[in-house]
């Protein structure tokens, strides 16, 4: 049996025709809007990057100055490029792209998706080479292995201590539709925002 590809399971999806996923529509989107845009204008922040921009349902809650939405499905960044065409300064490229660093990169419910070793780690240090200012990651931060092919949960909190010295925790929340350990609903959610910011 060929080894599992997160990259692949992610392009077929969307070639199914399937979505970024629960957390990107509803309540949750809202919640993870509002957390943005919020901070986006108490920080001041004029630029963002997001390393998995999906589908871009989650994307169109926010009210960000410049955005580069990343992701390893051309057929979505293609389809975003033309959704969002009216908005300035918002561009979506493959995740592989060369992208000057923003203000804020972003990370929404993409790490545990990131099942081979490898891939988190390429991207971990990606997603903090393309901050300036800081990292915004919502995802589950435990480690977990469980049954589903595409999750693997990772304490990554440990993996920025160790690996990310120039960065500190900046301020975390709980989330308000919190579940706990891999529990899991379509409205409700194992993971929660921590902003890390360059010490």
């Amino acid at each position: 049996m060929a080894e599992f590809s997160s990259t692949d399971y992610w392009q077929r999806r969307y070639e199914r025709g399937k979505t970024s996923g629960a957390g990107s529509y509803g309540r949750l989107a809202v919640y993870k809007a509002n957390f943005i845009n919020t901070m986006v204008e108490m920080e001041g922040v004029d630029s963002v990057v997001e390393l998995g921009s999906g589908d871009g349902n989650q994307a169109q809650l926010f009210d960000i100055p410049k955005y580069t939405g990343l992701d390893v499905s051309d057929l979505c960044v293609r389809r975003c490029n033309e959704v969002f065409r009216s908005r300035p300064n918002w561009v979506f490229k493959n995740a592989d792209s060369e992208v000057e660093p923003h203000d804020v990169s972003l990370s929404l419910d993409v790490i545990y998706h990131l099942t081979e070793d490898s891939v988190f780690e390429n991207y971990m240090r990606r997603l903090f080479g393309l901050a300036k200012r800081f990292v915004v990651i919502y995802s589950s931060d435990f480690d977990q292995n469980p049954s589903n092919q595409h999750v693997r949960h990772r304490p990554y909190s440990l993996w920025v201590e160790e690996f990310m010295p120039g960065w500190q925790l900046y301020c975390e929340e709980e989330n308000p539709f919190a579940v706990k350990g891999h529990a899991h609903a379509s409205k409700n959610s194992f993971a929660a925002f921590k902003v890390f910011e360059r010490s």
